[in-house]
């Protein structure tokens, strides 16, 4: 079994990634049901995604690579210092051509770290932002050091490492995430079962179509 002292050098001034899931896609600036049937009509802020970063139920399991064996960790949202944190990357390869966004209006809601993402111009930023748009990629992952933890030994389960105090440096667009806690909120039409019958429209296709709608009148 891995010593306290032991562990604590191998967490403490590291940078490990933890995985976090989109909440809104994209951020709903104002969001209105319009009568058409049990299709609701969303305006949306097409520039402007959020993410949840930690959810209120960010328990992982890690494996410890020196001592062969699983333990359980947890961020405490209480000593997260997220001050560093101002740019989206791709992939946790910071650099100046894998930026694809800036981070902003970070905030704890409900126990859950929440950040907004506005996307560069460029081509390869808006084409990573059509991917969450399309719901083909759903989650980003966080860079952290740990500053602090609290191991709790268990004699018959993995033991839970409680990090109280750590710095979230760095956030990316990834493929997977593994933070279960951390889903995906969609706006459900309460009128359609939750049978998947929800489209979303922009404004601006939502315009287009009441204009032909007049036209036909």
């Amino acid at each position: 079994m891995i010593k306290i002292d032991e562990l604590r050098a191998a967490l403490y001034g590291r940078v490990f990634y933890r995985n976090a899931s989109m909440q809104a896609i994209p951020k709903l600036q104002q969001e209105q049901t319009r009568a058409e049937g049990d299709v609701p009509i969303v305006e949306t802020n097409n520039d402007t995604h959020t993410f949840i970063l930690i959810s209120s139920d960010n328990a992982t399991e890690r494996y410890d690579w020196w001592e062969g064996e699983t333990f359980i960790e947890e961020l405490d949202l209480k000593g997260a210092d997220h001050s560093p944190l101002r740019t989206f990357f791709v992939d946790h390869r910071p650099s100046v051509e894998n930026a694809i966004g800036k981070v902003d209006n970070k905030r704890e809601e409900s126990g859950q770290l929440l950040a907004d993402i506005t996307y560069a111009s460029d081509e390869r930023s808006q084409l990573v932002k059509l991917k969450y748009d399309e719901e083909i990629l759903t989650d980003v992952s966080i860079g952290y050091r740990i500053d602090e933890i609290v191991e709790t030994k268990n004699k018959d389960a993995p033991n839970h490492v409680l990090v109280t105090k750590f710095t979230i440096v760095e956030l990316s667009a990834v493929w997977k995430g593994a933070d279960s806690g951390a889903e995906k909120v969609k706006s459900v039409d309460e009128n359609s079962g939750g049978e998947g019958q929800e489209k979303r429209f922009s404004l601006e296709l939502y315009q287009k179509k009441q204009k032909l709608n007049e036209g036909r009148m």
